[in-house]
């Protein structure tokens, strides 16, 4: 087992900030911060990700279909399609990223406690 502590926020894009949660082999959690107006443009990866929504309310851009989203909406993103969001408040989502997106790895930590077997 391991434990990470609270995690500072790191400045992903204008209007958007990161706070890596937890990572493994298998998977990686991010907490992100999209101020309101803040956009991720229209990407894809091949990771599958899961995410909820913790606070505030947006718009998913799949497919050119619009999909709004808030607090306590929950969602997947298959491996591959293409996707974007637009904060329509100050919203906070967790993702879960499998298998990890290498993209993100640069901006987490080793664990705070690590109760691993050695």
């Amino acid at each position: 087992m391991k434990i990470w502590r609270r995690n500072s926020w790191v400045r992903i894009k204008e209007n958007v900030s990161a706070s890596p949660l937890s990572f493994g082999d298998e998977c990686l959690m991010m907490l992100f911060k999209i101020e309101a107006g803040g956009k991720v443009e229209v990407h894809q990866h091949p990771q599958a990700q899961y995410g909820v929504v913790i606070k505030g309310r947006g718009v998913f851009i799949v497919g050119g279909r619009y999909i709004e989203i808030s607090e306590g909406d929950s969602y997947y993103i298959p491996p591959g399609e293409e996707h974007g969001f637009s904060a329509l408040e100050d919203t906070q989502v967790i993702d879960i990223f499998i298998p990890p997106r290498e993209d993100y790895m640069k901006y987490v930590r080793r664990a705070d406690e690590d109760f691993s077997r050695k």
